[in-house]
């Protein structure tokens, strides 16, 4: 396996469960009413980071 394979095969096979953390994390800042200050804004902190990851997994990737 190349590098560049060695790459891609990595991108990929961390963003899905990146993916599947950043959707749960939303799903449960669907319902904040039911959510302590501490937890939305932990979420949130999860959330931003998730995005993070990923548009650094996306800018490897060019």
């Amino acid at each position: 396996m190349t590098d560049p394979e060695r790459s891609a095969k990595l991108r990929h096979d961390l963003s899905n469960p990146l993916s599947a953390l950043l959707a749960e994390t939303q799903l449960l800042l669907l319902n904040t009413a039911s959510l302590d200050a501490d937890t939305v804004a932990s979420l949130r902190e999860i959330e931003a980071l998730a995005i993070r990851m990923r548009a650094i997994l996306r800018e490897s990737s060019s």
